[in-house]
């Protein structure tokens, strides 16, 4: 049923990408509030990854606590947690993908992409600075 009424929220949010089936592949947790905030290259480079790597849950979007000026905040970043996949495996998939800018794991199994123009890859601990970073 949550994931009914996660469907019809994105449908009603986001008519381009509800016509796409791999909003099926997308779940959420309790604290998102959909994908209205995000931009239209973050929506586009979501429905690219689901393709590649399979279904996902989003874990944030553009509320809650991020780094001072995160893409979050504009609406060109998200995090998830891979579902059919290891977050490596997610991540090395992210990294492979055009629209990709920035792509980050955490060692809570999350990952994060972005639609930046930097490009750069980390991998740290949540809440904490970024312990390896490096521009590709």
């Amino acid at each position: 049923m949550r994931l009914l009424m996660t469907a019809a929220f994105i449908a009603a949010s986001v008519p381009a990408v509800a016509a796409d089936p791999a909003v099926a592949k997308i779940s959420f947790q309790p604290q998102v509030k959909g994908t209205a905030c995000l931009k239209r290259e973050t929506l586009a480079m979501i429905d690219e990854l689901v393709a590649k790597i399979g279904p996902i849950q989003i874990t944030s979007t553009c509320g809650g606590r991020h780094a001072r000026r995160s893409q979050h905040y504009s609406g060109k970043a998200i995090d998830f947690r891979p579902l059919a996949t290891s977050a490596r495996k997610a991540a090395a998939a992210a990294r492979s993908l055009e629209s990709v800018g920035g792509v980050g794991t955490y060692s809570n199994g999350l990952v994060h992409v972005d639609v930046g123009e930097r490009e750069i890859s980390w991998h740290g601990h949540k809440r904490a600075r970024t312990r390896y970073a490096r521009a590709r």
